[in-house]
């Protein structure tokens, strides 16, 4: 059974709660982020929700929270996020953010909540520039050296490497690298952008959670690296290209760039979803296996390559 609000500690509970300046009546489990923590919608005495997630302050994962906790209390009121309402840092590390009810926006094609995913991207980009946080790695730093996962397969092909993949691999090397020149910028990025980190409040709005990498650089990789999501909720590489064309994000950038960004992250997603199960968790490798089949359709579509 999955741990909860009670199963913490009677000092850490204090302590959130001399924080929120209100004791706790009824907890709500929800699904933890990792294996061994705790997550839970709080009812206040003074009628508040309020949201809770927390980690013991020995696990691996904690530096994750602790990022997502500077950031949090860095960020403009403006920004389409929750607001970090608690921080205990003692045997277990806790974050409390303002409670917010919602879905996962759909990415599918004709829906509406495409237009707000990417509506947020902007509002994002407008009110985290420039960067607030002065310790935030450069993207350019942080995802370089991840995003290399071409270069890695031509060392030892894998037997049933796409047909396409294999007579093009050395133009992927080459091209994987080449939208590094147009990663600089001084825009605080998430870093992170899936569907579970978007969270559909309302019609046209979204807000953006789980602030654990964040990064300085371009807005546009922001933008850039939600496609491969979106062709995996079923949009056409067409389609996909129309609705990026007219972003504020991308003004400026050479076509190419952004097509070397889609290459490298195809080439991640096909290296990593040949790689064991990350631990406590269940089905990565297999969205990561989806990504690259879209992402390479993606960039078939952009490059004309054979």
């Amino acid at each position: 059974m999955r741990a909860g609000w009670q199963d913490l500690p009677l000092p850490i509970r204090a302590a959130v709660e001399r924080n929120l300046g209100s004791p706790v009546t009824r907890s709500l489990r929800q699904s933890p982020e990792f294996d061994g923590g705790v997550s839970a919608r709080l009812h206040l005495e003074d009628g508040r929700w309020v949201f809770l997630k927390a980690l013991p302050s020995y696990s691996q994962r904690v530096g994750g929270y602790r990022a997502e906790a500077e950031v949090a209390g860095s960020l403009p009121a403006s920004a389409p996020v929750p607001r970090l309402l608690s921080l205990v840092d003692g045997e277990w590390y806790v974050l409390v953010f303002s409670d917010i009810e919602g879905t996962r926006p759909k990415l599918r094609p004709g829906s509406p909540d495409v237009s707000a995913a990417l509506t947020a991207l902007g509002a994002l980009a407008r009110t985290l520039t420039p960067c607030p946080i002065a310790s935030a790695p450069s993207a350019l730093d942080d995802l370089g050296p991840l995003l290399n996962g071409w270069r890695e397969l031509r060392l030892d092909p894998p037997r049933d490497l796409d047909a396409w993949c294999a007579r093009n691999l050395d133009a992927l090397v080459a091209m994987e690298t080449s939208w590094h020149p147009w990663a600089e910028g001084d825009t605080l990025l998430h870093n992170d952008l899936n569907p579970s980190n978007l969270v559909l409040t309302g019609p046209g709005r979204v807000l953006v959670i789980n602030w654990r990498y964040p990064a300085r650089g371009a807005a546009w990789l922001d933008l850039v690296s939600l496609v491969p999501h979106m062709l995996a909720a079923g949009q056409e590489p067409s389609d996909v290209d129309r609705l990026l064309r007219r972003r504020p994000a991308l003004t400026g950038i050479p076509a190419w760039a952004v097509t070397a960004f889609g290459v490298a992250l195809a080439g991640h997603a096909e290296r990593s979803c040949r790689l064991p199960e990350p631990p406590g968790t269940t089905g990565v490798r297999v969205y990561q296996e989806r990504l690259a089949t879209v992402t390479r359709r993606w960039v078939a579509h952009r490059t004309l390559w054979s």
